[in-house]
This record gives structure tokens, C-alpha cells and sequence, in this order.
């Protein structure tokens, strides 16, 4: 039935796309019934220049999700109709497809959906070839790759490289750590370019890396951090955790350890948050613009440019990863260290310097190997 209805949605809705004005909705898929239908007019009778779903595990977390939320909303601004659907964690995952199938029941021509949604849409794309997916934060191959999708894939790599820089310069006790929610392809090229970064600067600095198998567990993130300052000496955390990340904060907070953020400003977003002495231990964030890009590549698919069955690839010659130069940045980190910061950050952009990167390594026992080499 679910299909049935979409069909008939979707031609409906090929007649026309105006653009003008646009309307912002947000719906807890908790909410939601599974399962549900919902018919909805087409973008030219609600006057939008098209509907866009996007998939998104859960808002708050000051890092990832959040900054997508953010280009969603400066989409809905620029005259789309968007709606955010919060799955919940992956013990909701046996529901993913009913989240998604809903959001095509209800005349959503676009699903924007990250990496963990992935073969769920693929699935789905093949049945619903006039919906449109946009897959953000993974590549794909091409040959395997529906004709109705498009992948966004960001250089975590190369941002991470830069605070890993300055990791191992702000460090005394000559140990890091990095610390993940969970391991999966993107996650460990993020902890290569931080490596690569670390080694580059100063190869007498090592790094613990763990990763706490969840994005939602910042209780466990503390205790992960705490057991790395005590047992391994640790002293600059850099983390990549989703919402666990607030342990990794909260721990540095009262270990007077330096913290590093990841995806947005969470110095910022902690300053102005209920426990602002967390902002404190935080010296910058390594930014991954998710929400850029979705403003970016909705900008190309309003423009008429072909993005469909490809693999966007963004990295600091896009502007799309970096760190954030603030004034409490400025007033932590040493200008000799900002300065070769700068300095790579520019090499990097031009070519003149590669990153490594997890997708280099032929499996992942290199991967693992690589890890293993920077261990205290």
C-alpha cells in the first residue's frame, strides 16, 4: 500500500517545482507511528520548491546531527518544506524503514539521510526511483550505487590531522587519546588523520585511541576518560562520539585536561549551555560542515546540475572541514603552533601535503596495526 500511495504522491507531485516561500516542521519519529500514511498536496499546490526528509538518529548532541539540523533549516528558509525525523538509537533500527517509507507516504521527494541509513535507502531507492536520496558521510561505488542517489563524503581526515597538530603541541604528559562512540569506516579515518597529525608534529607523542560502542553513552565516556588520564597519562582528548562526547568533556572538566570537540563549536555551544565550565577545557573543535554541504549540493540539484549517482567528495579546499580559530583558541594555543597550523591547513588544501586516510589501508588489520604503533 505504502508504495501504491508513493507512486501516485510522486507523480503528482513531477507536474511542477515552484520555488517560493517554504515551511520548517519537525517530528519525533518516537511520535510517529510506524506505519504510518499520510497524503500530502505536491510542491506546486504548497507553493515550496520541494519536500525534504531528513533522517536523523537524535537532535542535541552540539556536534554532527545538530549541524545538519542547522542546514535544514537554512534550506527550509530558502523556500524548501523540510521535515526532521528522529529515529532514536540503533536499538530502533528494526524501524528505519518505516521511517523512511513514511516520509515517502507523505510526499517527501527528498531523503537526506547519513551513513547509517544507508543500505536501508539503497533498498528502498530501487523500489521508489522518483524519490531522490542524498546519503551524507560515506562514498559509494558508482557501479553499486542507485541512479536516484548521491553521496556527500567529507575529509574527516584532514581536519582531524590539523588537531591532531595541536594535540600533540599542547600536550605535557607526551599522551593523547582519541575516543570514539562507535568504529565503523568513517569513524577510523578520523582517528588516522589525528594520528597522522599527532606523529607529524612531534613522533614522541603517543595515542590511545577506545571507543565506547555507542553515541549515547556519555556516563561511560567519563569513566573511559578518566581510567586514559589515570593509567596512561592521557591529557588532550579529542573526541568523536556524538552525544557520548559530553562525558569526554565532563571528565576533562575535572581532570583540568584539555578537550578537543568535533562536527560544530562546542565551545561555544557549551558556554551558552547549562554547564558553561565544560567549555572551558575545550581549546577548539575539528568542523565537518554538514549543514554547509546540504545548503551546497541542494543548491547544485535547484541549479539543474547532474549530482545523481555520484560521490561529492569535500575537504579543506572546500571549506568543508576544518577547526574552529576562536578568541579563547587564540588565547590558549600558542601562536607558533597556530602559525604551522595555518601552514599545514593551506599545504594540505593545495596538494602540497596528503593526509593519511583509513581508505588507504588495504584492510582493516593495517588500520588496526597503524593504531597499534602510536600505543604508549
Amino acid at each position: 500500500m505504502k508504495k501504491l500511495v508513493s507512486i501516485l504522491l510522486v507523480a503528482a507531485m513531477a507536474v511542477s517545482l515552484a520555488a517560493c516561500g517554504g515551511s520548517k516542521s519537525s517530528s519525533a519519529a518516537t511520535s510517529t507511528p510506524a506505519g504510518s500514511s499520510t497524503a500530502s498536496s505536491s510542491s506546486a499546490a504548497t507553493g515550496t520548491k520541494g519536500k525534504i526528509a531528513y533522517i536523523v538518529g537524535n537532535l542535541g548532541d552540539k556536534s554532527f546531527s545538530d549541524s545538519g539540523e542547522r542546514g535544514i533549516e537554512e534550506l527550509a528558509a530558502n523556500g524548501w518544506e523540510t521535515k526532521t525525523i528522529e529515529t532514536g538509537d540503533s536499538s530502533k533500527a528494526d524501524k528505519y524503514n518505516d521511517y523512511i517509507l513514511d516520509a515517502i507516504d507523505e510526499g517527501y521527494q527528498y531523503i537526506v539521510a547519513s551513513s547509517t541509513y544507508a543500505d536501508n535507502c539503497v533498498a528502498i531507492a530501487k523500489d521508489y526511483p522518483d524519490v531522490k536520496f542524498v546519503i551524507f558521510d560515506t562514498k559509494m561505488d558508482p557501479a553499486t550505487m542507485p541512479e536516484n542517489m548521491t553521496c556527500i563524503f567529507y575529509a574527516q581526515n584532514e581536519g582531524s590531522y590539523l588537531v591532531g597538530m595541536m594535540a600533540a603541541a599542547m600536550s605535557t604528559s607526551k599522551v593523547v587519546a582519541v575516543d570514539v562512540g562507535m568504529d565503523n569506516p568513517v569513524i577510523a579515518d578520523f582517528v588516522t588523520g589525528y594520528i597522522n597529525g599527532v606523529q607529524d608534529y612531534d613522533p614522541s607523542v603517543k595515542v590511545v585511541k577506545a571507543a565506547v560502542g555507542s553515541w549515547s553513552d556519555p556516563a561511560k565516556m567519563k569513566e573511559l576518560c578518566l581510567t586514559q588520564a589515570r593509567d596512561n597519562k592521557a591529557d588532550v582528548f579529542y573526541q568523536v562520539a556524538g552525544g557520548s562526547g559530553d562525558g569526554l568533556f565532563e571528565a576533562c572538566a575535572s581532570n583540568k585536561t584539555w578537550a578537543i570537540g568535533v562536527d560544530s563549536d562546542q565551545y561555544a555551544a557549551y558556554k551558552d549551555s547549562e554547564n558553561p565550565e565544560r567549555a572551558d577545557v575545550i581549546l577548539t573543535s575539528m568542523l565537518k560542515e554538514v549543514g554547509n554541504s546540504f545548503v551546497s549540493i541542494f543548491g547544485k540539484i535547484e541549479a539543474g546540475e547532474d549530482v545523481w549517482q555520484k560521490t561529492l567528495t569535500l575537504g579543506l579546499a572546500d571549506n568543508s572541514v576544518g577547526y574552529v580559530d576562536n578568541a579563547y583558541f587564540e588565547e590558549k594555543v600558542p601562536e607558533d603552533v597556530r602559525t604551522k597550523m595555518e601552514d599545514a591547513k593551506a599545504k594540505i588544501a593545495s596538494g602540497e601535503v596528503t593526509v593519511k586516510s583509513y581508505y588507504d589501508f588495504k584492510d582493516d588489520s593495517e588500520y588496526e596495526a597503524y593504531v597499534a604503533s602510536v600505543r604508549p
